[in-house]
Formats: structure tokens, sequence, C-alpha cells
């Protein structure tokens, strides 16, 4: 029991205050693994840099980031069966978007239909969705070939590599292993038709930001990252979204700021992805606080995006915010009080006598 707090300056005895929702662990953390998966990147970043290829960096590390996120199980069977999907999804859609030749509309199209896609098959989620937005930005303009694909199936490699290392190290200090994820279940064609919608709005907004504006495809993400399978999920992750995500703007900005060097650059990264996903099973609010960060030096890598992309990022989350919420929570209170009026005013026109 503790003492709440009167009005009035006195204090009686009451509930125990509560973890907040946003902080509430719902998970154990999991050093070990992060450590093994953040210490591949790093190697990712540096080996790069240092064979006098860091361009490469990025392309590799984005493939390593789509397969590690957002968790690996902990159990062989389940995580070869977890990675093993997002690798196919993660290839699947970099060829649909070299086939695309990065015509916008195409992709437009695209993008709505991996969304889709992921939302209805177990195992995919946003990873198809993630994974054609953020390959046709780094994707060469001018690729024609899945060979241009290669970046990426390195670090699918790495990552199967690092997580095996992990296991074999765990399995030798006869650590029990932890209970598996819980197996992904397909989504209602409701909430498929709802990404849908939602990715295609935010797919069309983002197309009206200007030309040369960069960072408008976190728009997209954003809507991919937040809508859930039902309102009180998706009314958490909003939450948790905005809230980590500016915390993790600030921390952005200084990254991208004060521009450190390379090593700095790749050891703050290794460092804020360890943090992002020891913690992400523990409260999905941790990764949105360190994620951005890693997600944003990956993105340019081996340049730095000025240091108000981070702001530009939030942003484009709040834009993707309202999006969610007016389709998550406004169309289902509008739409059938919409539907109700028009039938009710074409019922009472069928019931007027014509004229002769």
């Amino acid at each position: 029991m503790t003492l709440r707090p009167r009005s009035d300056g006195s204090a009686v005895v009451g509930r125990p205050f509560r973890t907040p929702e946003l902080l509430r662990p719902v998970g154990n953390s999991r050093w070990g693994m992060a450590a093994a998966l953040a210490v591949a990147l790093g190697a990712v970043l540096a080996g790069t840099a240092l064979s006098g290829r860091a361009e490469w960096g990025s392309g590799v590390g984005l493939g390593f980031v789509l397969i590690a996120v957002p968790e690996i199980p902990a159990t062989w069977p389940s995580a070869l069966r977890t990675m093993g999907v997002r690798a196919v999804t993660v290839l699947a859609g970099g060829a649909l978007v070299i086939a695309c030749a990065h015509n916008t509309v195409a992709l437009a199209g695209l993008t709505m239909g991996a969304a889709i896609a992921g939302a209805l098959i177990p195992g995919v989620g946003a990873t198809a969705g993630l994974a054609v937005v953020l390959m046709s930005i780094d994707l060469d303009q001018h690729a024609t070939s899945t060979a241009a694909l290669w970046p990426y199936l390195v670090g699918i490699v790495i990552v199967f590599a690092s997580w095996a290392v992990w296991f074999a190290i765990s399995r030798l200090r006869r650590r029990a292993e932890e209970e598996p994820l819980p197996r992904a279940s397909a989504a209602s064609v409701g909430h498929a038709a709802r990404v849908g919608v939602a990715v295609g709005l935010a797919v069309s907004v983002a197309a009206l930001l200007p030309a040369d504006m960069v960072g408008g495809h976190w728009l997209v993400t954003s809507v991919l990252l937040t809508i859930q399978p039902s309102r009180a999920q998706t009314g958490l992750r909003l939450a948790q979204r905005l809230s980590g995500n500016a915390v993790g703007a600030v921390i952005a900005a200084v990254l991208l700021g004060t521009q450190p060097s390379a090593p700095v650059v790749i050891g703050l990264t290794v460092a804020l992805f360890l943090i992002a996903m020891a913690l992400r099973p523990v409260n999905y609010t941790w990764w949105a606080i360190t994620g951005p960060p890693v997600l944003l030096v990956i993105s340019e890598y081996p340049n730095l995006f000025p240091w108000y992309e981070g702001a530009v990022r939030l942003v484009m989350n709040f834009v993707g915010a309202l999006i969610v919420v007016l389709m998550v929570f406004v169309a289902p209170l509008v739409v059938p009080t919409w539907l109700q009026r028009r039938e009710f005013r074409l019922g009472r026109g069928g019931d007027v006598p014509s004229r002769t």
C-alpha cells in the first residue's frame, strides 16, 4: 500500500501506484541475443568502412535489420521459421521493387499490396510493407536485375549466423531455452482492409510533399508500425510510438548534429541497437526510443542525415498517427452512420409515388 496525497496536503492509504502502461514490462529482456546481433551489426558497419566500400553498409545493414526486427524467438525451430519467412519476404519485396523500375504509381500499388499481404499472412506482418518502402529508397534507380539484392542477402545471412552463434553459446552454457514467442496468426480481412486503406492514404499524402524533402517515407512506415488488429492495441502503440519517438528525435538530433567520426557513429549505433533489441521484449516503448536513431544512421550510411531529420521523422509519425486515428477510431463511428442515413434517404426516395 502507498500514501496518496489529497488536495489539502494530507495523505490517505490507497492502492499502490502502478507502473505506467507505456513502460509496464510485458516480457523478459534478452541481453545475450541482443549482444550477438549488435556486435554483428557493428561488424557490418565497420567491415564495409574498412574495406573501402562503406556504401555497401546501408544495404547490408538494412537487410540485417529487416530480419532481426521485431524479435527472433529463442528456440531454434521457431527462430528458423521466423527468419526464413522474413528473408523470403524481404527478397521478394526487393525483386518487386526492381520490377517496378521506380515507377511512382506502381510502387504505391506495391506498397499497399505488401501491407495487406503482411496483415493476412502469418509471420509476415509489417515486414512486407517496410521492405518495399525502405528498399525502394535504398536501391539504386538504375538497378534492373535481382543481382542488386546481394547486399540485403548478405545482411540476411549475417543475422542467421549471429543468431546461431548466440544459440550455440547458450547451449554450451546449458542455459534453459526461453519460451518461444507466440506464433502470429492471420489477421481478419477487416484489419487487412484498414491497413491497406491507411497505407494508401499515407502514400497519397507523402506524394504531396515537396520533391526535395528527405524523409517523407517515414510517414508510410509510421502507419505500418502503428496500426494493430484491435483498437486497444492500436491506442497503446500510438502512445508508445509518439512518446518514444519524441525522445528518439532528441537522441538523433544530437547524434546527427555533432557529426562525430565514423568509429563514434558505429559505437553509438551498436550501443543503441543493443538496448533496443534487449528491451523490446520488455516493452515496445524502449524500441521507440532507441530504434529511430539506428534506422536513421543505417538508411544513409556512411553519410549522415542533417541534424533535423529526427524532427522530420517525428513530424511524419504525428501525421501517420492522425491517419491511424481516422481509420481505426473515427471511421468505424462515422461510416456506419453515414451509410444508415444514405440508406434512409434512398428508402424515402423509393417510397415517393411517381407522378404521371
